[in-house]
Formats: structure tokens, C-alpha cells, sequence
């Protein structure tokens, strides 16, 4: 019997210092001197399935049939959501593999009510977390994280942790206010003094805007402090936790004038000036995504690059160069390159009618590539029909084997718990069969009338476009990111390709409105633009 062991912990605060060693060191005791492959999770949650990337792996490998048999300290290793914890454990069983707690056993019904209680006592613990923390708060202790920019964190008699202004950082903070609120200087000129004077930062390599309008927009320098702001949720999809932000009626607020940095009247002053300056540099067009916004990267560091506005005597022209260099300095970055949007669109709508105009070419060479797909995936089914023949040989010789009057019974049981588990792999071969068989089917008309009907639906959506935030929609729909380079020509970033037999033609028929730009967008890849030194941008 081969067997697996999978450990977690979330934080050794929440599991009672359930460390993996001791999780590791007690299921090892069980295996009486064997050898057992170790899946590890260290600090994932395990409210859900997403991120852990250790239990992905234990489950294709149960499905490969690489050990039979799991050892775990606890059932709440392999999860705390009773639904998705009931999957993993049919999912295992379901490949053959016994699931057994070197703490709990083995048996369904306790493990069951081992997993409510899982579940039970994880929710109960964000409760409980949540009412200490807001006893805490009304405490005038800190609720915990790194303490803004301006303070630092004591213990008073009590050992409670409490914030603090820490007096050298305290004096860049009101330099910040007081420049920004007295001075004709922006938050990026701001960023720009502080790298020059050496301003130490806490985490990030220097100054960037960013971090300048963060402290000027904190209240917390005035000596309000807010909490209960945001509370987390798990995402499903990638395991981490995501901010959700609750209405102001739920806020809990307190005003220590113990933390006050900067007085009512200039805070008030920033603010507005902050507020001014953003609908006058905004206006409409803040209110609506441009058509390229997020779409465009930059080669050499791999920033988005920003848009930015230039006025003349002929009007306003928007610009995209390297979002780093825009927002921490010139010397951050080497890209010099931009690209106007206007010119850019136009480029894109011009090939793209070109595509239109010669569907029939890209449809026949997008069907031949189909064609291979398709011989792919015949011998994808050949391969699993040879293995099904292989099976049938083994179940027959086996069978044989239990008819055999010679043979013991206790060896009968072990050959006959084994042609269980050919017959389970031989029904699962056989559905992955019928669905490979399915997928060969499809025919190259088929292919055809997608791309046709993709042709349709691009041609319609670019023409339909009237707004920013519509064009942006075909952008990345039709297109997708591009890449700036120090030359000034713009690339399509390389598209990631499936390389597995499960890529097949249904994949291509599914995503064959993409398939059939990737190819027509081709002429657009080896497009440049020439940037003179000076000067507006023009295009070849």
C-alpha cells in the first residue's frame, strides 16, 4: 500500500500551534516504517480549495493512481467548508484512495461530524476575532498591522499596543501638508523633493505619488481614527482574501488628540485643494475608462503605461508612455517611448477592416489548423483505446484467476479487490473516450460558421463603439494588451497556449472569436511608429 501525507495550517495562532512538524511527526508514526510522499500548505486558509497549491497536486496525483491510501492529523487539514471538504473527500474515494485522521479514524459518520465541527469552529473564530478586536479598538489599543507613516507602536503597563507618533517621520508629514497646502506643488513635484532630499520611505524603494496622496488623504493625522471600514471575504477562485467595504453608517470612529499631526484647517485646506485639482485635470473623461487603459505595457519594466493629455492650437491629444517613470521619476524607467491614442485606434480600425474584408483566407487557414487538432486528438483516442484493450486482458486473466478452485480465498479477496479497481479505471477510460470521440467529431464546417459568426460579432461591436468606455470593451475583447517598446513599436503581448490533449477542436469552436483576431491581427504586430525627438508622434 502506498501512502500519502497531507499537512496545512492557516496561522499557528487560529490552528493551536499545530505545527507541521507535529502534524508530519504524528502521521509518520502510523506508517510503521514506510516511506510516504509529503503534500504541505503552509499558511493557506482552509475555507477554501483555491491557492492550495500542495492539495491541487495531491488530488491529480490520487487521480493517477500514485498512492492509495492518506494520512492526515486532523480532518480539518484538508478543509474547514463542510461542502468543499464533502468534494475532496469523495473526489479521493473516488480514485481508490482511503482517507484515514491519525486522530480521529476513519470512520464516515465521525468524520462528518468532525468536518460540521470544522466548519462550526472556523466561523465561530471570526466572530470571536471580530469581538475582540472591536473591544480593543474601544479599548484605544491598535487593531493591528504596520502603524501608518508618523507613528510607531508601544506597550503600555497593561501590554496593550498602542499607537504612537514617532517624532522624525512626524516632521516629514507635516512638511507634506504644509508644502501641498501653501505651495503651487503637486503631489508628483512632492515625490520628486523627497527622493532628492533622501527621505527614508518604510517599505517601497523611494517616493512615488502614490504614497504621497496616501498620507495626504489620511485623517488618522488629525487624530481621527476610523475602524470597521472593510471586512474580508474569501475569493473562491484564487484563496485570498479580498476587501469588501462597508457604508459609513457602519464605520466605528474615536478622536485621540494624542495622535493629532496636522490641524482641522489645513487638513480641510488639502483635502479640497486635492478635490479641485482632480475634477479640473479630469473633467468627463475621468468618468469613463479611455480605450486603452490597462492595455498597454510597458517593455522594459513591464509598468502599465498612463495616459496623458497634451493641448495645442489644433486640440487635445492623449498619449500613453510608462506609468513608472510617470509616476516615481525619469530615471526609474528607460522607456522614453509613447504612443498616441487616436492614431493608435485608427491603426487597429484600419486593420481590422482589412481582416473583414479577407474573412475567407483567415477562415480556411484557422479550419486547417483545426484539421491538426483533430489528428491530435484521433490519436489521443487510439492511445486510450490500446489501454483499454490492456485492461480487458488483465480483467479476463483475473477473472480466470477467482474461478480457479486452486486458488485460497484470502488470495481471492486481494485479486478480487483489485479487478474492482481495474474496473473502476477501465469505466473511467471509457467515459474519457466517448467525450475524445465527441471532440473528434466535430467537423471543419462547424469551425468555420464560429469564426464566421466572430467575424460578425467584431465587425458589429467596432462599429456600434461610440463612447470611450464602449471602444475600451472592443479593445480588450478583440485585441487584448499590447507592449510598448524603448523603440516606439507596439507588439500584441504572446497569447499563453494550452499544450495538453484537453486543448482540443471543442476548445478552438469555444474560443474561436479570439483564434480568428489572434491570426487577422498578425499585419498590426509588425506595425512601428517613428518618434521623432521633438515634437508630435506620427505613425509610418
Amino acid at each position: 500500500m502506498t501512502t500519502a501525507i497531507y499537512a496545512r495550517y492557516s496561522s499557528h495562532a487560529q490552528d493551536g500551534g499545530t505545527s507541521i512538524d507535529v502534524q508530519i511527526d504524528t502521521c509518520s508514526r502510523a506508517l510503521d516504517g514506510q516511506e510516504a510522499k509529503h503534500y504541505i500548505d503552509r499558511a493557506r486558509t482552509g475555507r477554501s480549495m483555491a491557492g492550495r497549491v500542495a492539495l491541487l497536486q495531491l488530488l491529480a496525483d490520487a487521480e493517477a493512481r500514485k498512492f492509495d491510501r492518506l494520512l492526515i492529523y486532523k480532518y480539518d487539514r484538508l478543509g474547514r467548508n463542510l461542502a468543499e471538504s464533502s468534494t475532496i473527500f469523495a473526489e479521493l474515494e473516488d480514485c481508490g484512495v482511503e482517507v484515514v485522521s491519525v486522530t480521529e479514524g476513519k470512520d464516515a459518520l465521525a468524520r462528518g461530524m468532525h468536518l460540521v465541527i470544522g466548519e462550526h469552529y472556523s466561523r465561530a473564530l471570526a466572530e470571536r476575532t471580530k469581538d475582540g478586536l472591536v473591544k480593543r479598538f474601544e479599548e484605544h489599543a491598535w487593531t493591528g498591522g504596520p502603524p501608518p507613516y508618523g507613528y510607531t507602536i508601544e506597550v503600555d503597563e497593561n501590554k496593550h499596543h498602542r499607537l504612537a507618533i514617532r517624532e522624525d517621520e512626524a516632521g516629514v508629514v507635516k512638511w507634506i501638508f504644509r508644502t501641498y497646502a501653501s505651495e503651487a506643488a503637486g503631489i508628483k513635484e512632492l515625490a520628486h523633493r523627497m527622493r532628492a532630499r533622501g527621505i527614508p520611505t518604510r517599505r517601497a524603494p523611494y517616493w512615488s505619488h502614490i504614497s504621497v496622496r496616501d498620507i495626504l488623504t489620511k485623517s488618522i493625522y488629525t487624530g481621527r481614527i476610523a475602524y470597521n471600514r472593510r471586512r474580508f471575504k474569501i475569493n473562491k477562485r484564487t484563496g485570498r482574501r479580498v476587501p469588501v467595504w462597508r457604508g459609513e453608517a457602519e464605520h466605528l470612529v474615536q478622536q485621540d488628540e494624542r495622535l493629532r499631526i496636522v490641524d482641522d484647517a489645513v487638513f480641510q485646506q488639502v483635502q479640497e485643494r486635492l478635490s479641485s485639482r482632480a475634477s479640473a485635470g479630469g473633467g468627463q473623461l475621468r468618468s469613463e475608462a479611455r480605450p486603452f487603459t490597462g492595455l498597454i505595457f510597458c517593455e522594459e519594466c513591464g509598468s502599465v503605461c498612463y495616459r496623458r493629455s497634451s493641448n495645442n492650437r489644433k486640440g487635445q491629444y492623449h498619449y500613453y508612455s510608462c506609468g513608472r517613470r510617470q509616476r516615481s521619476g525619469l530615471d526609474v524607467c528607460q522607456n522614453t517611448a509613447s504612443i498616441r491614442e487616436d492614431q493608435l485606434l485608427g491603426k487597429i480600425s484600419e486593420t481590422l477592416v482589412g481582416v473583414f474584408d479577407d474573412a475567407d483566407a483567415i477562415i480556411e487557414e484557422a479550419v486547417e489548423e483545426a484539421r491538426k487538432m483533430l489528428g491530435k486528438t484521433r490519436e489521443d483516442a487510439q492511445q486510450i483505446r490500446g489501454q483499454l484493450a490492456e485492461l480487458d486482458r488483465k480483467v479476463t486473466a483475473m477473472t480466470r484467476l477467482l474461478i480457479d478452485p486452486e486458488i485460497e480465498t484470502l488470495a481471492k479477496k486481494a485479486l478480487s479487490r483489485q479487478l474492482g479497481e481495474l474496473e473502476s479505471e477501465r469505466e473511467r477510460l471509457q467515459k474519457v473516450l466517448v467525450e475524445t470521440s465527441k471532440r473528434a467529431g466535430d467537423d471543419a464546417e462547424q469551425l468555420a460558421d464560429a469564426i464566421r459568426q466572430a467575424m460578425k460579432e467584431a465587425r458589429e461591436c467596432l462599429s456600434s463603439a461610440a463612447t470611450s468606455t464602449e471602444l475600451r470593451e472592443f479593445v480588450d475583447r478583440w485585441v487584448g494588451p499590447v507592449v510598448l517598446r524603448p523603440d516606439g513599436s507596439v507588439v500584441q503581448r504572446t497569447l499563453a497556449t494550452e499544450e495538453s490533449s484537453e486543448a482540443s477542436v471543442k476548445g478552438l469552436v469555444a474560443g474561436a472569436r479570439y483564434a480568428a483576431m489572434h491570426h487577422a491581427l498578425s499585419a498590426w504586430l509588425t506595425w512601428h511608429w517613428k518618434l521623432p525627438r521633438k515634437g508630435r508622434r506620427n505613425a509610418t
